[in-house]
């Protein structure tokens, strides 16, 4: 396994102490660990349900270098592609290595966070057109995700994994 970029190591450590200092839990790289990323996300709402405009700028670039390093290290041929300019989070991926996929993992936290897509930020797995329509039949095979749950980490991580499995790629690490 290829090492972690030292910008995403750095990164996914700040979700590791906000979430110890939020919920006095422990992150551990695993992805059982996500549904406690998941409600520490929830937390970042307001009564009425607004995302705190400065705990995101700070939190959703930490959940997404944790998230995805969590996909890396638990899913098969996934790799980190990040641009020059490491702040320009909207251009970071993840990519697979011999399966044909991409997603920009902090993007797929700042929709868990906000609880809708946002555009620009690719958080949705891009696929060549020629595999859409397998993957599509294989993710609708699966139980239907509740709409409020459809954004957790939690539910993309699993939906990575069936996607994988339908482009072929065996999904034990």
């Amino acid at each position: 396994m290829e090492e972690t970029p030292a910008v995403v190591e750095d990164l996914a450590l700040g979700a590791f102490r906000l979430v110890k200092q939020a919920l006095d839990l422990e992150l551990d790289f695993t992805a059982e660990t996500l549904p406690i990323l998941d409600h520490y996300l929830s937390t970042l709402r307001d009564a009425a349900g607004a995302p705190d405009e400065k705990l995101v700028s700070v939190a959703g670039p930490c959940a997404g270098a944790y998230f995805g390093e969590v996909a890396r290290r638990t899913l098969p041929d996934l790799a980190w592609v990040l641009p020059e300019e490491p702040h320009d989070y909207p251009a970071w991926r993840l990519e697979g290595t011999r399966a044909p996929l991409s997603f920009n993992p902090i993007g797929a936290a700042l929709e868990a966070i906000f609880g809708e897509p946002l555009a620009d930020w690719n958080a949705h797995v891009e696929l060549p057109p020629a595999e859409r329509a397998r993957v599509d039949a294989a993710l609708k095979a699966v139980a239907p995700v509740r709409e409020s749950d459809f954004f957790r980490l939690t539910v993309r991580h699993e939906a990575l994994q069936e996607i994988l499995v339908a482009l072929g790629r065996p999904t034990v690490h």
